[in-house]
C-alpha cells in the first residue's frame, strides 16, 4: 500500500521552497526554446488559431469562425494577449492605428505568436501546479513534489507548452475538474458540482476529447454511491445534474457552436480524418504499442515508466484515487487506441495523470525500501531514485530544445538567402515568414487554389475563410496536394520542399502526391538537402530545388 505522507496535512515551509524551485525550473525549461522558428513558422497550426482570434477582434464578434477542436477557449486566451499587444504597442507609439498593427502582424507574426506561445506555456506551467494539488490531495506532500518533478521534465509536455494549441489548456481544465470531483467526493457540495460543470464543460470547448474528463464525476458518484447507499438516488440525480450544466456551460462559453452551427459541423467533418500523412493509425493494439513505445516512454523514460506502472498498481488500492484517476485514465487510453490517427500531442492528457501514478510507485518503493533497510540508506536511495527518473526525460527535453532552435527550414532558409538571385520565383510549402522580406516572388500551395501569390495574400491580409476555402477538407496543403489542374501555377525558379519525403516514406497510401513530386523534381535538380539529426537539427528532411529557366 501507499503510505500517505504525514506532511499531507501539516504543510512543512520546505516543501513550498521545493514546489516554487520546480515551477522555476519548468518556467525556465519551457521558454529556453520558445521562440523556434521565429518569424518563420514551423506549426501551420498555429496560425488558425491566431486567425481565429484576429477574426473576433477584427469584428468585433465572439464567432471565432472555426470550431475544429473546438478551441473556443484557445482563441479567447489569444483574442485577449492580441488585444493587450496592440494596447500596449499603442500607448508606446509603435501601432498608431488597428491597421498598422495588422501590418506588423503580417510582416512578422511574431509580435503574436510569441506572446501566444508564452500565454500556453503559463497554462503548462498551471497543470503542474494542479497535477501538485491532486497529487498532494491524495498521496500527500512529498509525493505530490515527485509528480510535479516528474511533469516539469517531461519532454512530451514540454514540446506542447511552447506551442500555440488547445492541448495544454485542456489538460488545465481537465485537472480543475479532476479537483472538483475530489471535493465532491469528500464533502458533496452543490458548489463543487457546479464548478465540476463548468470546468468539464471549459474542456470540452477547448478540445472535444476531454469530455471523457466526466468519467472521474462518474467515478466519484459511485464511490459515494458505494459508501452512503441510502444517498444513492441523490447521487444518481446530482450526476445528471452536473451533466446538464456541464451542456450549458459548454454552450455558455461556445455559443457559436449552435448560433453558426454549419461552420461547426463543416469543421468537425474536415477534423475527422481516416489517414494523415505521418499520423496514420492501425488497430487498437497497434495504436496501443505507438503510444507506449512513442510519447509515454518518451516522457517519462523507461525507470519513470516502471514506476507509473507500479504506482497505477497501487493507486487502484486507494478509494478516492480509484474514483478519480483511473477512470479517466483508462477512458483516455482505450480512445486513443481505436482512434483512426496518432499524434504524439493527443497522449498530453496521460502525463499528469501518469506523473502522479510515477510519483505513486516512488512513494510505494520508499515505503517497501524502508521496511527492509535502515532509514539512512532509504532517505539515500529514494532520491536518487527520483534523480534517475528525472534523468533520461530531462536529457531528451535539453536534446529537443537544441534541435528546435536548429530546425531544417531555417537552415534551408539561410541557404536561400545566400543564393536565391532576386527577382526569382520561389515555392514554398511551409510559413516561411523569415524569407518575405527578400526580393522574390513567392508562391505557395493552397489546395484548389492551385499555387497562389503569398505576398499578394498577406497584403490582403489573410482571412482564415481564405485559408480553409482553399484546403477544402485536406489535412495537408502542400504540392502533393494541389488540384491536378492547377499544378501549372506553380511554376518557380526554387522549392523548399518540406513534404517530399514524407510521402515518399508513405508512397504507397499517398500514391498521387507521391507521384506529383516525382513528376516536379524530373524537371529540377536538387541544389541542397537539410536533414533533421538527433539533439543537434530538428525538423522534416528539406529539399531545395532549382529549374531551369
Amino acid at each position: 500500500m501507499i503510505a500517505r505522507d504525514s506532511s499531507a496535512a501539516a504543510g512543512a515551509p520546505g516543501h513550498g521552497i521545493v514546489l516554487a524551485g520546480i515551477l522555476v525550473i519548468a518556467l525556465v525549461i519551457c521558454l529556453y526554446s520558445i521562440r523556434f522558428g521565429l518569424p518563420a513558422l514551423n506549426d501551420p497550426d498555429e496560425l488558425t488559431f491566431e486567425l481565429g482570434a484576429l477574426k473576433m477582434l477584427r469584428g468585433p464578434t465572439l464567432n471565432p469562425g472555426w470550431f475544429g477542436h473546438p478551441a473556443t477557449t484557445t482563441m479567447y486566451v489569444l483574442a485577449l494577449v492580441t488585444a493587450a499587444v496592440f494596447g500596449i504597442g499603442h500607448l508606446l507609439g509603435r501601432f498608431p492605428t488597428v491597421g498598422s498593427f495588422a501590418d506588423a502582424i503580417y510582416a512578422d507574426p511574431s509580435w503574436v505568436i510569441l506572446p501566444g506561445r508564452i500565454a500556453m506555456a503559463v497554462f503548462a506551467l498551471a497543470t503542474i501546479y494542479l497535477t501538485y494539488l491532486l497529487a498532494r490531495e491524495l498521496l500527500g506532500r512529498r509525493t505530490a513534489l515527485a509528480a510535479a518533478a516528474l511533469l516539469a521534465v517531461n519532454p512530451v509536455h514540454v514540446t506542447w507548452s511552447q506551442v500555440i494549441r488547445s492541448d495544454m489548456m485542456a489538460c488545465f481544465f481537465m485537472l480543475l475538474c479532476m479537483l472538483a470531483a475530489l471535493r465532491i467526493a469528500r464533502h458533496d457540495r452543490w458548489r463543487d458540482h457546479v464548478l465540476a460543470a463548468l470546468w468539464l464543460g471549459a474542456a470540452i470547448a477547448t478540445k472535444w476529447p476531454y469530455a471523457i474528463t466526466a468519467l472521474a464525476l462518474c467515478g466519484v458518484a459511485a464511490l459515494r454511491m458505494a459508501s452512503h447507499p441510502a444517498d444513492r438516488r441523490r447521487s444518481v440525480l446530482r450526476l445528471a445534474l452536473s451533466g446538464a450544466m456541464a451542456l450549458g456551460f459548454l454552450l455558455l462559453i461556445s455559443p457559436y457552436l449552435v448560433l453558426d452551427s454549419r461552420t461547426a459541423l463543416g469543421n468537425m467533418r474536415g477534423e475527422a480524418q481516416i489517414r494523415h500523412l505521418g499520423a496514420t493509425g492501425g488497430a487498437p493494439w497497434d495504436n496501443a504499442w505507438w503510444y507506449l513505445s512513442g510519447p509515454v516512454l518518451t516522457g517519462f523514460g523507461v525507470i519513470g515508466l516502471a514506476l507509473a506502472a507500479w504506482g497505477l498498481v497501487m493507486i487502484a488500492r486507494r478509494r478516492e484515487a480509484l474514483a478519480v484517476l483511473l477512470p479517466v485514465s483508462l477512458g483516455f487510453s482505450l480512445l486513443l487506441c481505436v482512434q483512426n490517427l496518432v499524434w504524439e500531442r493527443w497522449a498530453l492528457a496521460l502525463m499528469p495523470l501518469l506523473a502522479i501514478a510515477g510519483a505513486a510507485g516512488l512513494a510505494a518503493l520508499s515505503a517497501l525500501v524502508t521496511q527492509r533497510s535502515s532509514p539512512r540508506f532509504a532517505a539515500a536511495a529514494i532520491p536518487a531514485v527520483l534523480a534517475l527518473a528525472l534523468l533520461q526525460p530531462g536529457l531528451r527535453a535539453a536534446a529537443d530544445a537544441r534541435a528546435r532552435l536548429n530546425d531544417t527550414r531555417q537552415l534551408a532558409s539561410a541557404w536561400a538567402h545566400r543564393n536565391v538571385a532576386a527577382g526569382s520565383t520561389v515555392l514554398v510549402e511551409h510559413f516561411a515568414f523569415d524569407l518575405q522580406p527578400e526580393p522574390w516572388h513567392f508562391i505557395f500551395p493552397l489546395g484548389d487554389a492551385g499555387c497562389i501569390d503569398a505576398k499578394a495574400m498577406l497584403h490582403g491580409k489573410v482571412q482564415l475563410h481564405t485559408v480553409e476555402a482553399g484546403k477544402k477538407g485536406r489535412s495537408n496543403v502542400d504540392y502533393g496536394t494541389v488540384a491536378p489542374a492547377m499544378r501549372e501555377t506553380c511554376r518557380a525558379d526554387y522549392a523548399i520542399l518540406t513534404q517530399y519525403d514524407r510521402y515518399a516514406a508513405e508512397r504507397t497510401a499517398f500514391p498521387e502526391q507521391y507521384a506529383a513530386y516525382r513528376e516536379m523534381l524530373s524537371r529540377g535538380q536538387i541544389v541542397a538537402t537539410f536533414s533533421p539529426e538527433y539533439g543537434k537539427v530538428g525538423g522534416p528532411v528539406t529539399r531545395i530545388i532549382r529549374f531551369p529557366r
